[in-house]
Order: structure tokens, then sequence, then C-alpha cells
């Protein structure tokens, strides 16, 4: 059918499906691999090489890295009934999720109606789960800057004049030292509930960068050298860092900061002596849609939204006891906590200076323990 829409120009074909930046991938009625685009090798992680080298194996061998999607390919051969935008999440080599899929699956039939293969047409939906995420956090920070406008008043007035009494009962418990130290426990907590006010306003206030071009190296080996200078150190630490990183855009105190606070989590997670810290940075090219886009009569839209854009990734691992899979999405919410002295706003600190320069957060947490944290930045363009 193909052959003919395209007038039996098998090269055009074999263009066309290596220009898509969506993956498909074909068996035939044998369950071997019958097609498969570099679209679909770059989502699913398939080792590079020449596609001709996997054409006519076992699905399941050629498909190692993603077992999932050759079962799923197996089954539509046995007539399972098609399915049309669901969602698969592929999973990387120590069995933490890698990235999620928007997949349609149909069994190929020949003319006479019988399944002849399978086809899998696919798309990497990361890109869109980032800007959902951004989209929650700003939708969070609106709702808890109405709150915190207004419990900032209620609070924070009480609060100076409890101290200023606190202070009065305190000079006249002067020859009262039991008394006196149930005062001083007591202006404590004044102070303590008065700083929490205070991170609150700190974390919805919008905020204002003072960019600059930073080395990613230097900005990775300040944060660790900040970092280790208030937390446990590891028992080793590894550097992953790629050569010929280009600089970044960014307000150095700010995005200081945020690895900072990822290392000193890091730290903390393992303990003095013990486990492993590893710090890495790469330069990668990746897909920056943002939003979805109607097509009209302008198009400018249409290609600065699909186009590919340059990004850094620093990443922070650990190999510390992980998160439990119910507690991943909360981590990043403002005031969660699951230390009796933490603040519960490092990470979503984190998120915000992050967001808040153009780019994402990530977690990923291994079958086994450990987490990593993947910062993304987008690189700005060399000026002119």
């Amino acid at each position: 059918m193909i052959r003919g829409m395209l007038g039996g120009d098998r090269g055009f074909a074999a263009r066309v499906l290596a220009s898509l930046s969506s993956g498909i991938v074909g068996v035939d009625a044998a369950g071997n691999l019958a097609l498969v685009n570099e679209g679909a090798r770059r989502i699913l992680g398939c080792p590079a090489g020449e596609p001709m080298e996997v054409l006519g194996r076992d699905c399941r061998t050629a498909l190692e890295p993603q077992p999932r999607v050759a079962q799923l390919l197996l089954e539509a051969l046995d007539g399972r009934d098609p399915l049309s935008r669901a969602e698969l999440v592929l999973e990387g080599p120590d069995g933490s999720a890698r990235s999620t899929i928007g997949f349609t699956l149909s069994p190929v039939r020949d003319p006479a109606g019988r399944v002849c293969g399978a086809a899998m047409l696919f798309r990497d939906l990361t890109p869109f789960e980032r800007s959902d995420e951004q989209e929650r956090l700003r939708d969070r920070l609106a709702a808890l800057g109405e709150m915190a406008a207004g419990l900032a008043h209620e609070i924070r007035n009480p609060l100076a004049g409890m101290e200023v009494l606190a202070g009065l009962l305190g000079r006249r418990l002067a020859d009262q030292p039991e008394e006196r130290a149930l005062v001083a426990d007591f202006t404590a907590q004044l102070r303590r509930l008065a700083e929490t006010v205070t991170q609150s306003l700190e974390f919805v206030r919008p905020v204002a960068l003072q960019r600059e071009r930073l080395d990613p190296t230097a900005l990775m080996e300040d944060a660790l050298a900040r970092a280790l200078a208030r937390a446990p150190r590891p028992g080793a630490i590894e550097r992953r860092y790629a050569t010929d990183l280009p600089p970044v855009t960014a307000d150095p105190q700010l995005i200081g900061v945020a690895l900072t606070n990822l290392i000193l989590n890091a730290c903390e997670a393992m303990g003095e002596g013990s486990g492993r810290l590893a710090l890495g940075l790469q330069a990668r090219m990746a897909p920056r849609p943002t939003r979805a886009v109607r097509v009209g009569a302008d198009r400018a839209d249409v290609a600065a939204a699909a186009r590919l854009a340059r990004e850094i990734v620093l990443s922070v691992s650990d190999t510390g006891p992980g998160i439990a899979p119910e507690l991943r999405e909360k981590v990043f919410y403002p005031f969660f906590t699951t230390r009796q002295d933490g603040s519960g706003v490092g990470l979503a600190q984190v998120q915000k200076i992050v967001v808040g320069h153009g780019g994402s957060l990530a977690l990923e947490c291994g079958a086994a323990g450990g987490c990593t944290f993947r910062v993304h930045l987008p690189v700005e363009p060399e000026p002119a």
C-alpha cells in the first residue's frame, strides 16, 4: 500500500521514515523485526549501528532494551484489539523509569484479512510532561501566593508583639533561672514560626534573575565545595563531566543555591563516610515542544515549537536508601518533608529556581535504592 502511494520508490519511503522524529517499529508474522526507523532506536535506547543489522532478528532480541515493546508487538500478532493513544513507561538499564511514550499499536493484515504482522507508532512524551510539570508548579505558586499574602499580615504582627512581651517577661524573671529558661525556649519557638512565615513569602515571591554566562564545570564544583562545608562527606565522589561544554546563561547565586541544595540532600541521605556521590555534566539536543499548537495561516509558531534546542544536563546522584514510589511526586510539594528537622522548602525552591530559568528538574530512583536529580537548563545561542 505504501509502495503504491509513493510510486514504488522504496528509497523515498526509507528517507521519509528516517526523517520522522517519532518512532515506528514493525514485525512480520513470525515476530521478526521488519521495520525500525532512527527515531525508534533513539527513543527506545537501542544500540547505535546500521538498521540492517537488526532487521530479520527476533523482536525480543532486537528490542532487548525494552522487552515490553516487543511483548506488545507479539500480542498484536495474536489478533488483540488495536491500542490507540495509549501510554507506556520505558525503563532504564537499572529498572528505573526512563521516559514515557504515547503509542498506537495495531496488527497489519494482508488483502485476505489475515494478520501478517504488527506495527507500533510512538513518540516521546517527556517534553510534554515537563511542560505540564511547569504548569502545575505555576498553579501551586499562584495558590500559595494568595494564601501567604493573607496569612503574613495575620501572623507576623502578633508574632512580633509576642516576642516583645516575652523579652519583657524575661527581664522580670532575672533572678529566676528556671523560669527564664522557659521564656527563652518560648522565644526560640516564636522565632522559628516567624522564620517559617518568611520562608513562605520568599518561596511565593517571583524569581528575579541576574543572568550571566557561566561555566557549568565551575558552577558544579563551587556548589560541591559549599555543600561539603555543611554536609557529611560521602565515602567517594565521582565526576562525570563531558568536555567542551557550552556556557549556560543563568543567575550564579540562585542556580548555585539550587545545586548546593541537591548535593546537600544527596550527602545527608548517605551519611558520613558512606556511599558514592556522582556528579554529571553533559550537553545534548532535546526537543522543546512546550504546548499544543493550532495550525493556521501563520506557521511560524509551529516551526518554533517543534525544533530541537541545545541544553545542559546537570545531574546529582547518590547511593542512599532512595525515595518510596508514593513520595516521589510529593517531594517537590512546598513544605512537604519526611525529616523531623526539615522545612520542606528545599526541593520546592530548587524546582522553582530551575523552572524560572526555563529549565526542568527530574527525579529518577533505582529499584535497589539511590536517587538521581537531573537539572535541564537551556543553552542560549552564541551572540552574533
